[in-house]
C-alpha cells in the first residue's frame, strides 16, 4: 500500500515542519492500526508528478494554508493533483487546512467551490476558517473537522533534539526572549501598512528597551532566505552584535532555537505554534486572519495583537507578562483533535474492519518520542533552501538581464534621439539663418523706405521753407513800399 503525502516545500521552515510532524503522526497512527505493509512517499505540492500520483493508493495533503488565491498560488497545483485522483479513482484526504488571503471574488469563490466538491475527496480537516469551508461546500459528501496544526506535536517529535537545550535553559538565571524577523514584503503582500523600514525601527527600539530592562534577547527567523536577508540588513544598519543573532539553516535548528527562549515575540505564525508546542509563551503580530484563529484556539486571544497596537513599548509590556507565565503548556485535547481525525480517516479508508482502539495522548507522545527525525530531513531542508536560493538568484539574474537589455535599448534610443535632436538643431539653425536673412532684407527694405520718406519729408520741408522765405521777402518788400509812399505823402504836405 502506497500513501502519497503532498506538502508545500519551502525555506520558511514552518511549512517544512508541517510535513515532518504530519509524517511522524502518520507513522504512529499506522502503528495504532497495526498496519505495517505500507510505503510513505512525499511529493512537493508545486512539483506534481503524474506517475507518483496515479501509483498511490491514498493521497493525503499534510496541511497548511493551501487554499486562498493570493500570491502563494497553490490552487492550480491542487487542481492538477485532484484531476489525476478523480481520473484514477484515488481517495484524497485534506488535513489541517487553512486559508491564506481568500479574496471573496466570484472567480475565486467558484474555484474553491469546485475544488471542495471533487468526488475524490473522502475526508477533510481544517485548522481555521471551518465556517468558510462549510459555506463553499454545502453539498459535500464528507464532514469537515476542526483540528490543530501538526507542528503543535513538535515537543515529543523533537524531544531528543532539544533535551540539551532545555537542560541549559533550566540552569541559566537570566531569561532570553526570541524576537522574530521577517521580510518587509510580507506586510505589503497581506495588505498591512508596514515596510521593512517600519519593522527595523520597531526592532531597534525594542532591543534598546530590553537592554534598559537587562533582558537578554536573540533575533531569529523561521529560516526563509528573504527573512534572513532582512535580518542581516537590520543588523548591519543598526550595528547589532553578532551574538544577538540566531541563523537557522534547518527546521531542526529552528526548533532548537525556540526551545531555548523563555518568551517569543513572533511575526511568522509558526514561530508562535512552535513556541506553544514547546511551552514557550508567545505574542504575535497580526498580519493575517489565521493568527487570531490560532490564539483563540489555544486560549490566548489577547496575545494576537493588531498592527495598530504593535509598538516597542507595548511589546515590552507583553514580554513582562509572558515571562511571568509559567503555565503555558499545550493542551492535550487540542493536539488529540488531529490524531483522532487521522486515526478515524485512515481506519475508514485503509482498514474499516479494525477494532477501534485509539491510543491515548501519553501513548502517542511516547511513540513519537521513540522515533527520531531522520538526519535526511536536514538534507531535505538544505536542498530546499538551496533550490529556493537558486530560483531566486535565477529570477534576479533574469531581472538583471532584462534591465541590462532595457538599459541598452534606452541608450540606443537616447543616441537616436540625440542624432535627431542634432539634425533638428541643424535644420533649425538653417531655418533661423534663413529667417535672419529674410528679417535683414525686410529691415533693409523698411530702412530704405524710411530713408525715402525722410528724404521726401526733407524735400517738402525745404520747399516749405523756401516758400516761407519768399513770402517773408515779399512782405518785407511790401512793407518797404508802404513806408516809401507814406514818406512821399508826408514830404508833399510840408512843401
Amino acid at each position: 500500500m502506497k500513501i502519497l503525502t503532498v506538502a508545500f516545500f519551502d525555506d520558511n521552515y514552518g511549512d517544512m515542519l508541517i510535513r515532518t510532524c504530519f509524517m511522524q503522526l502518520t507513522r504512529v497512527v499506522l502503528q495504532n492500526l497495526n498496519i505495517s505493509d505500507y510505503t510513505l512517499d512525499v511529493m512537493p505540492l508545486k512539483e506534481p508528478e503524474t506517475d507518483r500520483i496515479v501509483s498511490a493508493d491514498l493521497i493525503v495533503f499534510a496541511g497548511g494554508g493551501l487554499f486562498g488565491l493570493s500570491y502563494l498560488n497553490f490552487a492550480e497545483y491542487v487542481e492538477q493533483i485532484l484531476d489525476e485522483a478523480d481520473a484514477h479513482d484515488i481517495p484524497v484526504v485534506f488535513s489541517s487546512l487553512g486559508i491564506n488571503n481568500m479574496d471573496a471574488q466570484e472567480d475565486n469563490e467558484k474555484r474553491l467551490t469546485s475544488i471542495l466538491h471533487r468526488t475524490c475527496i473522502k475526508a477533510m480537516s481544517v485548522r481555521e476558517n471551518r465556517q468558510v469551508f462549510e459555506y463553499y461546500a454545502p453539498d459535500r459528501t464528507y464532514e469537515i473537522t476542526s483540528v490543530c496544526d501538526p507542528v503543535l506535536w513538535a515537543a515529543p517529535i523533537y524531544a531528543r533534539d532539544i533535551a540539551d537545550v532545555l537542560s541549559e535553559k533550566r540552569q541559566r538565571t537570566k531569561p532570553v526572549v526570541g524576537i522574530n524577523v521577517v521580510r518587509g514584503g510580507l506586510f505589503k503582500d497581506n495588505g498591512i501598512d508596514w515596510t521593512l523600514k517600519t519593522e527595523e525601527t520597531y526592532l531597534h527600539a525594542l532591543s534598546q528597551l530590553l537592554d534598559e530592562k537587562d533582558i537578554d534577547f536573540r533575533f531569529f527567523t523561521n529560516g526563509s532566505t528573504w527573512d534572513i536577508n532582512a535580518l542581516h540588513h537590520f543588523v548591519k544598519k543598526y550595528k547589532i552584535p553578532r551574538e544577538k543573532l540566531i541563523i537557522s539553516e534547518t527546521s531542526r535548528e529552528v526548533i532548537r532555537a525556540i526551545a531555548g527562549f523563555d518568551a517569543t515575540v513572533a511575526i511568522r505564525m509558526h514561530a508562535s505554534i512552535i513556541s506553544y508546542a514547546l511551552s514557550v509563551p508567545a505574542v504575535n503580530f497580526v498580519w493575517n486572519p489565521k493568527i487570531p484563529y490560532l490564539f483563540e484556539k489555544i486560549g490566548y486571544p489577547d496575545r494576537a495583537v493588531s498592527p495598530a497596537d504593535w509598538s516597542a513599548e507595548n511589546v515590552l509590556q507583553m514580554i513582562s507578562a509572558l515571562l511571568s507565565d509559567k503555565d503555558c503548556y499545550p493542551d492535550p485535547a487540542i493536539l488529540m483533535t488531529l490524531y483522532r481525525f487521522l486515526y478515524d480517516t485512515y481506519r475508514s479508508l485503509l482498514d474499516p474492519a479494525a477494532p477501534e482502539e485509539m491510543f491515548g495522548y501519553e501513548t502517542v507522545c511516547g511513540r513519537l518520542g521513540e522515533m527520531t527525525v531522520s538526519a535526511a530531513e536536514d538534507s531535505v531542508d538544505m536542498r530546499t533552501k538551496l533550490k529556493r536560493a537558486e530560483n531566486r538568484y535565477y529570477a534576479l539574474f533574469m531581472s538583471d538581464n532584462r534591465k541590462k537589455s532595457e538599459i541598452r535599448r534606452l541608450k540606443k534610443e537616447m543616441k537616436e534621439l540625440g542624432r535627431q535632436q542634432e539634425e533638428e538643431m541643424k535644420e533649425l539653425g538653417q531655418q533661423q539663418e534663413e529667417e535672419k536673412k529674410e528679417l535683414r532684407r525686410q529691415l533693409e527694405e523698411r530702412m530704405e523706405e524710411l530713408r525715402r520718406q525722410l528724404e521726401e519729408e526733407r524735400s517738402e520741408r525745404r520747399k516749405t521753407e523756401e516758400a516761407r522765405d519768399a513770402a517773408i521777402a515779399e512782405l518785407e518788400c511790401l512793407r518797404q513800399k508802404r513806408s516809401f509812399r507814406a514818406y512821399q505823402k508826408l514830404f508833399s504836405h510840408t512843401q
